[in-house]
């Protein structure tokens, strides 16, 4: 089967999937299948939020398990017959998360909610990298780091 054709079954099953599950309120396909990278060891990569339980403030970042983590896992690596590596929005960092929703949507069923994270994530992300940098800077200026 060509890469199209596999990323268009998997989004497919995943879609068909994901439109008949009432707790997640968005999901995505990510990594190497959303890039047109992915070869024949590669797992496939999605992500889900599921629908909080308070709406403010977005729920990210949280250590909250979600009882439907398992069994989501075990249909999608059975529906897929290939590995599933299932990441849940709700609880990764947002650096994580910001680059997951620039994957391929597989249901957005709540756009208010899904607008909502991905303003959060993304400041959150672009913080954090901004963060990075000065700090990187400020370690070279201080001769932390040696320039070659």
């Amino acid at each position: 089967m060509g890469k199209k054709l596999e990323v268009d079954h998997i989004l497919k099953v995943l879609r068909e999937y994901f439109s008949s599950r009432e707790d997640v309120a968005f999901s995505f396909l990510f990594g190497s299948y959303a890039d047109g990278t992915a070869t024949s060891l590669s797992d496939v990569d999605v992500a889900v939020y599921f629908y909080p339980k308070r709406r403010r403030p977005v729920e990210f970042e949280e250590p909250i398990y979600y009882e439907a983590e398992d069994r989501i896992w075990a249909d999608l690596d059975g529906l897929l017959k290939k590995e599933v590596e299932l990441v849940v929005l709700n609880r990764v960092p947002a650096t994580v998360s910001a680059s997951a929703i620039r994957g391929i949507p597989i249901v957005i069923n709540d756009w208010g909610l899904y607008l909502d994270f991905m303003e959060v994530v993304t400041s959150e992300a672009m913080d954090f990298r901004e963060m990075l940098i000065r700090d990187f800077l400020e370690e070279m200026d201080e001769g932390g780091v040696r320039k070659i």
